[in-house]
């Protein structure tokens, strides 16, 4: 099956194509302003380097999030769009769950971690077994510290969130942090891609009505936060 991919869950752009688990062309833009002015031009870009037509394209798969609230929005009413038109099957996978491929022979638990609001991260947490990403801890949002608390075990932590705060991450968890490989820092169009198939073979799409996986905290609680940082400030 010939599968289109995106992610637009944060700044670095990434569209694939795929052939079942093969990947045939990934496309990425690093520091991405704007995903709508640009998403479009790079999927046509792919097909046209890879002299596929849009008809030979047999399923579509979308990151859903956690992550920037414009970017997920334009990549499900892009993809959404796409399946209007093609008629094709639409699978949205979270984003965190997606990364979590970058790390798919890990022994260890692994981590991933994009960034939230100012001091707080999105993260989850999954254990491989038998090829397959079992979810230790569902999506969450919350400072550095409400992270650190939630891991019993050496982790694989990457992503941008990890970028950002890996001093204070080591700082408190010594030897229990441990840092992914370079290229496992941005989501892959590729990654959501791998983490649809099962979806796909399973019939399991996406229905009509769909919206990002946003991850938020309640407003009173972040407000609360920076009442309390003031405080001790």
């Amino acid at each position: 099956m010939k599968l289109l991919a995106v992610d637009t869950a944060t700044r670095h752009q990434s569209v694939a194509l795929m052939d079942g688990t093969v990947l045939l062309a990934e496309k990425t833009r690093a520091n991405c302003v704007s995903h709508a002015g640009s998403l479009v031009p790079a999927i046509q870009d792919l097909l046209t380097a890879l002299s596929c037509p849009f008809s030979a394209i047999e399923g579509l798969a979308v990151s859903a999030g956690p992550g920037s609230f414009t970017g997920l929005r334009v990549g499900l009413s892009t993809m959404v769009g796409f399946r209007t038109v093609a008629q094709l099957p639409l699978v949205t996978v979270p984003t965190l769950e997606a990364m979590a491929w970058n790390h798919r022979t890990s022994g260890h638990p692994v981590c991933p971690m994009l960034v939230a609001r100012t001091h707080e991260v999105y993260w989850a947490q999954f254990q491989w077994e038998n090829g397959r990403a079992v979810r230790l801890l569902e999506d969450r949002v919350g400072t550095i510290q409400d992270m650190m608390e939630t891991l019993r075990q050496p982790t694989i932590l990457f992503g941008e969130g990890w970028l950002r705060h890996q001093r204070v991450i080591v700082d408190t968890m010594g030897e229990w942090a441990i840092g992914g490989v370079p290229e496992s820092m941005n989501p892959s169009a590729y990654h959501v891609g791998l983490a649809s198939l099962d979806a796909f073979q399973a019939g399991k799409f996406a229905g009509s009505h769909l919206s990002p996986h946003y991850v938020q905290r309640p407003d009173a609680e972040v407000q609360w936060d920076l009442k309390a940082r003031r405080a001790s400030s």
